[in-house]
């Protein structure tokens, strides 16, 4: 069984990625969302694009060991990242979107994939992986952490086991990819709609969806 068919058999049709706004300017201008790695490099480069002026890495240290790849979550976003990010107190300023895109770049040969947070213990001991057996592990029967076990009870099919877990895709997505971007409320949609299309920024893909950010049954 390939990649293909077996998101297919699960019904996975879409990835999460989650971001600033700021982040989002510069994947739209750039064309692409980027690794750290490459986030690094391109600040270095006197091209013409403003990645120096408002690009951050939303995760300074990459604990994964993985800077040359990019996280994103399966079926539905990883809510406890994501909330542990928007509750630093340097982060309290910051306007949080959630990008949606379609499972293309799961096909990449160079996807890898981890059952839990790629950044923990855990992930090490169940191993980082790509093909169609390291994204099968992320729907096994039982996923031991220290803090729990998950196990699929009440899960649907396209979710997988530990809602930590991820993919890992290396170096640059196309935009082309994104399908949506989501906010948690109609006030931002409008702030910021308004903002990309005085910087000629496409703002046709805002979304409002609260419950992405904050819904229980996600947890």
């Amino acid at each position: 069984m390939n990649i293909e068919l077996y998101l297919k058999q699960r019904g996975i049709i879409s990835l999460f990625h989650f971001t600033t706004i700021e982040n989002y300017m510069s994947i739209l201008e750039r064309g692409h969302i980027y690794s750290r790695a490459k986030i690094e490099e391109l600040r270095l480069a006197n091209d013409g694009y403003y990645t120096a002026d408002y690009t951050d890495s939303v995760d300074r240290h990459r604990l994964d060991g993985l800077p040359t790849h990019i996280n994103l979550s399966i079926s539905r976003p990883n809510w406890y990242l994501l909330c542990n990010y928007m509750r630093r107190p340097e982060s309290l300023h910051l306007d949080w979107c959630i990008l949606e895109l379609n499972v293309a770049p799961l096909l990449s040969e160079q996807t890898l994939f981890s059952v839990c947070n790629a950044a923990s213990n855990t992930a090490k001991h169940y191993g980082i992986r790509g093909g169609v057996s390291g994204l099968s592990n992320l729907f096994a029967d039982e996923v031991k952490t220290p803090r729990k076990t998950c196990t699929r009870v009440g899960l649907p099919s396209n979710f997988t086991t530990d809602i930590q877990a991820e993919a890992l895709v290396f170096e640059a997505i196309s935009i082309e990819h994104i399908r949506t971007c989501h906010l948690p409320s109609e006030i931002l949609m409008a702030r910021h709609k308004s903002a990309f299309n005085l910087l000629g920024l496409n703002n046709h893909q805002f979304s409002v969806n609260d419950d992405l950010f904050k819904n229980p049954m996600l947890r």
